[in-house]
């Protein structure tokens, strides 16, 4: 009877944490960052976090590195992790539109490298460019043989 009643107990407890997918603070189960504005103070905590891990881990990668190229440097911040499954720039970055959103200054809780502020938000248009170059050539070529 004993191993019954632990059984549903158990049961009945991991179904509600299976059902309940919140498991810590901001972060779903599955480690994915969502804002919480019914704590503040924690979201400043995570977006404090974010930004000194990234401070710290591009202050390391230059170290490593102290003549990277600027898309080395990008990929680097933008897509580094520190112990979650959410890269900690999208980190920082959904937690800092969550205490804008929530009235609250991020630069009066961290500031980030300067690094970060010129280098993480840099564009990326991948092979846009290089497409722009060759229609405006072909275009020109398109043109001069007609007027010619």
């Amino acid at each position: 009877m004993r191993g019954a009643i632990t059984l549903v107990i158990g049961f009945v407890l991991l179904s509600v944490f299976a059902v309940d997918n919140k498991a810590y603070g901001a972060f779903d189960a599955y480690g994915n960052y969502y804002c919480n504005p019914s704590n503040i103070e924690l979201e400043k905590i995570i977006y404090r976090s974010a930004v000194n891990t990234l401070n710290d881990a591009v202050q390391s990668y230059l170290g490593l590195d102290p003549s990277p190229t600027t898309q080395k440097l990008h990929n680097y911040i933008v897509q580094s992790t520190s112990g979650s499954v959410e890269p900690t720039f999208n980190i920082m970055h959904k937690a800092k539109s969550c205490l804008e959103s929530n009235g609250v200054d991020p630069a009066s809780v961290a500031e980030p490298n300067s690094f970060i502020i010129k280098f993480a938000y840099a564009p990326e248009f991948g092979f846009v460019p290089g497409m722009v170059i060759i229609i405006g050539l072909i275009g020109s070529l398109v043109i001069q043989k007609k007027w010619t």
